[in-house]
């Protein structure tokens, strides 16, 4: 009876395991579905903005010594793999081969700060992110105006974003993308066009939008890209729960009959000494 029970205690935490892993994978569906649309609509959004911005040319030639900044996007909460890690390599790459060891970084996710770990020493900052809706355009606002501002101070030259980019639900890569300062291998030149306003103030503005568009856009890559994953990994986690949980049910069930059989034999050959006795 003792083998029975912890059979069955088995077969009750692979069921709770089951119901866990099949409710988060349900919740990564629903979040992806609705990230779907924000996602193009924030690709459309940048691609607009590059567009208009690729009108002015070149603005800015840095000469000095390149100061980079480095945001790294990563999930608040873990169970979603190598999905981290994978990231976190990238990083490490990028900074390695473009060598840049004194890059400042600014971390947004939990996450981030134990797969960054070793460059502790260049974490400037650290921002939690929501993980329960898709990132809206407000929760960036306020990094932008601190990075902008620490940009016309001076305390950096180029900024990067290292993120998850979304291809497929079963398909995302990691990469390190530049970001400021704006280039563009357009032919277009302002002086075919005529500007209604300061083109130096549209400029700032239009860079501005962009800067906060591909922040977000990054963002809106990243979100996508953890929900597919986590939805992937709790979707296997679940069907390894369930083969799990037959194949126990099965040995359960096998046990439990060559129980009862063993029971029925003692029962019986109980009642035949019984009769040889009283005979």
């Amino acid at each position: 009876m003792a083998k029975l029970g912890k059979l069955k205690r088995q077969i009750d935490l692979l069921r709770e395991i089951q119901r866990i892993t099949n409710t988060m994978k349900t919740i990564s569906a629903a979040r992806w579905r609705t990230g779907r649309s924000a996602l193009e609509k924030a690709r459309t959004f940048v691609e607009q903005l590059e567009r208009v911005l690729s009108l002015f040319g070149p603005q800015k030639t840095y000469c000095e010594s390149i100061k980079p900044l480095l945001i790294g996007l990563f999930p608040d909460r873990g169970l979603i793999g190598n999905f981290v890690t994978v990231l976190a390599q990238e990083i490490y790459r990028f900074l390695e081969d473009r060598q840049l060891p004194h890059t400042q970084i600014v971390i947004l996710g939990s996450q981030g700060k134990r797969a960054l770990s070793s460059l502790e020493k260049n974490v400037i900052a650290f921002h939690p992110l929501p993980v329960h809706r898709m990132p809206h355009y407000r929760d960036i606002r306020d990094i932008l105006y601190t990075i902008l501002r620490m940009e016309r101070e001076g305390r950096f030259t180029h900024l990067y974003v290292g993120y998850m980019r979304y291809i497929s639900v079963s398909e995302h890569k990691p990469c390190v993308e530049q970001i400021l300062p704006y280039t563009t291998t357009s032919s277009f030149s302002g002086e075919e066009y005529l500007f209604l306003s300061d083109m130096e103030s549209l400029y700032r503005s239009l860079l501005f939008e962009y800067v906060a568009g591909k922040l977000y856009e990054a963002l809106a890559e990243n979100f996508m890209s953890e929900q597919a994953a986590r939805f992937i990994l709790m979707d296997t986690a679940t069907t390894h729960a369930r083969e799990a949980l037959d194949n126990l049910l099965l040995l359960y069930a096998k046990k439990r009959q060559e129980k009862i059989t063993q029971e029925l034999n003692e029962v019986t050959g109980a009642a035949e000494a019984l009769r040889k006795f009283v005979g």
